[in-house]
């Protein structure tokens, strides 16, 4: 829970309000943020669904359903970047990712559809935290892609499902917080209630961890040990803290990163 209220406010401060360039040419190159994710619908109500894929855009290429695509800021169009698992088992081992097509022209990788949307729907996220499972419904831009079939293919990025499943407001439908103080998930103050910490400290948490990495470039590490191991689901924690690190661009430098002690792993 503090993870994810720490993700809250390094997302709403260093990625909407006042993004830091270095955070987001470090997203754009090493994470998967800007690719595409389809959408489905049932029953009138959107869910996420899978990435979007060179299939989907009718590319007649080797392993085209696992080579994954971004949405290409300059030529305002879907592209499908080198180095994805398609390109692994293609025969051309290309799997270092490249923000560039597999004949060499550059992408610009957008990591959010925010601005030049066709539409903004409301997406179903699963919730837990609750004594019964349940959901929040947050809107998110999304852009409508023809597929050779004649249908339309509704995606967005993986940035732009995040915010909303964070709970960012940049202004769109649906269940968004207020603020910090709304107990809404997952702001600080919806983790005091679970953690015991206090929403000022986790504020301030995550903004010094994001601040340090802004100036230092990436060197900013979490370190933990064992202790989430003694929780169910503790592969999820382990992943909200990793998102923390990539989120800072603090994964793969000297200095920063996920560091693990005692060596169960």
């Amino acid at each position: 829970a503090l993870a994810m209220a720490m993700t809250h406010v390094i997302l709403k401060e260093f990625y909407w309000e006042n993004p830091a360039p270095y955070f987001l040419d470090y997203a754009s190159r090493y994470t998967d943020l800007p690719f595409l994710v389809t959408l489905s619908q049932s029953d009138g109500r959107w869910h996420m669904d899978r990435f979007l894929t060179a299939q989907d855009l009718g590319q007649q290429v080797p392993q085209a359903a696992s080579k994954t695509v971004m949405w290409d800021a300059h030529q305002n169009a879907p592209r499908v970047p080198k180095g994805s698992m398609g390109f692994r088992w293609d025969n051309g081992g290309q799997w270092n990712l490249a923000l560039e097509t597999a004949d060499g022209e550059s992408i610009a990788p957008a990591l959010t559809i925010l601005g030049h949307e066709d539409r903004v729907v409301d997406i179903e996220f699963p919730y837990f935290g609750g004594k019964e499972p349940g959901v929040v419904t947050r809107g998110v831009p999304v852009k409508a892609l023809s597929t050779p079939n004649g249908q339309t293919c509704w995606v967005t990025t993986v940035l732009d499902l995040m915010m909303a499943h964070a709970g960012v407001d940049r202004g769109l439908s649906g269940d968004y917080p207020k603020n910090y103080d709304d107990p809404q998930p997952y702001t600080p103050k919806w983790q005091e209630a679970i953690t015991g910490v206090d929403a000022r400290l986790a504020i301030r948490v995550a903004r010094e961890l994001a601040d340090n990495a802004v100036k230092t470039q990436g060197r900013s590490m979490i370190a933990l040990g064992a202790g989430t191991n003694h929780w169910y689901h503790s592969d999820e924690i382990y992943r909200a803290i990793i998102n923390l690190v990539l989120l800072t661009g603090s994964e793969g430098g000297t200095g920063g990163g996920w560091a693990h002690c005692v060596g169960q792993e």
